[in-house]
């Protein structure tokens, strides 16, 4: 085949709907995320990932070192950033095709969503393995796709799924919610009870698929490198909760989240306007539900109740997976499917409604619903950025007067080991964080300060100062801390904040005790 047949033919399977979808992406990405992709503003973790091989087969993720070698081992924010709305692109086409939409507006909505959903802005403040986490998310949603696409797309995609667990594991709740969608879609709507069977059963397979084929290959290669699971956020470990106490926290961190997340939408007008799109798509999704005689069927009808049982069963699936995992912002992405499946759903369904002005009406309510929520979440990514850009200013600020500091200690020589916890002292530098009400809930993007351990401080001044510190083992820093000459000193920048005790320089910087 030659380069131009190869061409036509790929490009004979791309629709203009396809196209216009990947640029609204790659439109609204940049919008929402290109400050921090033309800027180095790294946090807290950042830090030491500036030159990382991103080995993090330790918490589960043996694939990610292969999905994020694509950029190199390098944090380059603007490589990065691209590859990650390049892969957002293709996953915003993929699922409008899974939705099987009749409007190319809807799809444009749907991109815009996906590139701006305010976690977002948590993946891309840990910038240095964003592009690993995006290609997971489309390896889970092709997975789904595939599933629909093909009797035999299972298998195929559970070993996608499997690649995007090998990632990152959480993206794992976002395939099951739009499993269980595909599934309802079926039971709502067709009448084949042999084909609904199949279709279920085949997504069943396709998620078995990929648990087994994550699980063999985490064992392979853990075994192969010699180390074991660091029971990092509680992989690899036992639970102390029984099952019942983990179905209670299931659920009722889904409700809290949902309504009280400060993520799916800010407080004040945002949520009555999310409001609005939510319930323009239940509106549709009813009087599709209707119309289709789904209330007399029973298959139709426990398929409901069985969804309504497992919505949050899905979308917290890490808890029941890990229960003792801190659960932040960067897990909970398919939130985004909220109003990613309202759009979706008044796309499909309005014309459903009893009347022909509702079925006109209700439309133009989730486009403009739609578009101000794009337009929200683009401005909370700002919000965000602009908070961790000021964190770094702060802290080059505070770690060169500090390093300032001990150059000037008499007695002290760059091999002499420093001693220090690390945290900044909130009596003397009292916080400036004025985005508390925008970034709180999102990890990675708020506070003041990138500097939170002695390590931290040594990676600051070799990255940015290019000056070399040595620390003292970690195993010696709790008898320091608890010796009367560390505690005799006062937090910097007082005047006895450092002081040096056989051979080591001790330093304070907080006063906690």
């Amino acid at each position: 085949m030659t380069v131009e047949a190869f061409w036509t033919r790929i490009r004979q399977k791309i629709s203009s709907q396809d196209i216009t979808v990947f640029l609204a992406a790659l439109i609204a990405g940049l919008c929402a995320h290109l400050r921090i992709f033309m800027s180095d503003i790294p946090n807290h973790d950042g830090l030491s990932g500036i030159d990382f091989d991103q080995n993090m087969i330790t918490s589960g993720r043996w694939f990610l070192t292969v999905a994020c070698h694509i950029s190199t081992d390098y944090t380059l924010p603007w490589v990065i950033g691209l590859l990650s709305l390049l892969y957002l692109g293709v996953t915003a086409v993929i699922l409008c095709r899974f939705f099987q939409l009749k409007h190319t507006y809807s799809g444009v909505l749907i991109a815009a969503l996906l590139a701006v959903y305010p976690s977002l802005s948590s993946n891309f403040a840990y910038i240095f393995t964003a592009d690993g986490y995006m290609l997971a998310l489309l390896l889970a949603v092709l997975a789904v796709y595939l599933v629909e696409k093909s009797p035999k797309g299972f298998l195929i995609g559970g070993l996608f799924l499997g690649f995007s667990m090998g990632i990152y594991q959480a993206y794992l709740a976002f395939a099951m919610v739009l499993a269980l969608y595909g599934v309802c879609r079926g039971w709502f709507f067709i009448r084949d009870l042999k084909s609904n069977l199949r279709l279920t059963a085949r997504y069943i397979g396709m998620g078995a698929i990929g648990a087994v084929f994550y699980y063999v290959m985490l064992q392979i290669l853990l075994k192969i490198q010699n180390t074991s699971l660091s029971g990092y956020q509680g992989i690899g470990g036992e639970s102390s909760q029984g099952i019942v106490s983990i179905l209670v926290n299931v659920y009722q961190d889904f409700v809290v989240h949902t309504l009280r997340g400060n993520i799916l939408a800010q407080k004040g007008p945002m949520l009555v306007v999310m409001a609005l799109l939510l319930l323009a798509g239940f509106l549709s999704l009813a009087a599709a539900f209707v119309r289709a005689g789904s209330l007399r069927n029973p298959w139709s009808v426990l398929c409901l109740f069985v969804a309504l049982v497992l919505t949050p069963v899905c979308f917290n699936v890490m808890l029941i997976i890990s229960p003792d995992v801190t659960y932040h912002s960067l897990m909970r992405y398919q939130w985004v499917l909220f109003p990613v499946c309202a759009v979706a759903v008044i796309d499909r369904h309005a014309d459903a409604l009893p009347t022909k002005k509702a079925a006109q009406a209700l439309p133009w309510v989730g486009v403009i619903a739609a578009a101000v929520v794009v337009f929200s979440y683009i401005l909370t990514c700002n919000v965000a950025y602009f908070n961790l850009e000021k964190k770094f200013t702060k802290t080059y600020s505070y770690c060169l007067r500090l390093l300032d500091r001990i150059e000037q200690m008499e007695g002290y020589t760059y091999d002499m080991p420093i001693a220090m916890i690390g945290v900044v002292s909130e009596d003397t530098f009292p916080s400036t964080d004025l985005t508390v009400g925008v970034t709180d809930s999102l990890l990675g993007i708020g506070g003041d300060y990138l500097v939170y351990t002695a390590q931290n401080y040594q990676d600051f001044w070799e990255y940015y100062f290019g000056v070399t510190v040595q620390l003292v083992d970690s195993d010696e820093i709790v008898d320091i801390y608890n010796s009367e000459e560390y505690r005799a000193l006062e937090p910097f920048p007082a005047e006895n904040c450092m002081v040096i005790v056989d051979g080591v320089l001790y330093v304070k910087t907080e006063n906690k005790e």
